[in-house]
């Protein structure tokens, strides 16, 4: 099977996994806006021969953050500090990862709209990308 159909396939399945999904909430015009876009991620993702994945990976890793080193002292403050602390920065990574994360498939879903029928006509002229 080819990618042209494998992209065909699995980004009908998304729009209609959304569509349902928007029909069932009752917000229909915001679910078929997304079935639409999903389609077009999903199937640039498959193809493959364009920007719209590694896009979507490098916005996703600029989430992942590196925290200082923290000093404290070995008396129970110091400790109850570095743990406190230590579970903000926690939460503090786990938001930023999962704002960068949506920003990225917002960005994906937006621009893969405009990528798709490019990277479709590419995958037609070309053939399959290895």
């Amino acid at each position: 099977m080819s990618l042209r159909n494998k992209s065909f396939i699995w980004g009908s399945v998304t729009s209609v996994v959304l569509f349902i999904i928007g029909i069932a909430t009752g917000n229909i015009l915001l679910f078929t806006i997304l079935a639409l876009t999903g389609f077009t991620l999903v199937s640039c993702l498959i193809l493959g021969n364009n920007f719209i994945g590694d896009m979507i990976l490098q916005i996703f890793s600029w989430g992942f953050v590196r925290f200082p080193g923290l000093i404290f002292t070995l008396d129970l403050d110091g400790i109850i500090w570095l743990i406190t602390v230590k579970l903000l920065f926690w939460v503090l990574g786990f938001l930023l990862a999962t704002l960068f994360g949506l920003l990225a498939i917002i960005l994906g879903l937006a621009l893969s709209v405009v990528v798709y029928p490019f990277a479709l006509v590419k995958n037609i002229r070309n053939g399959e990308v290895k």
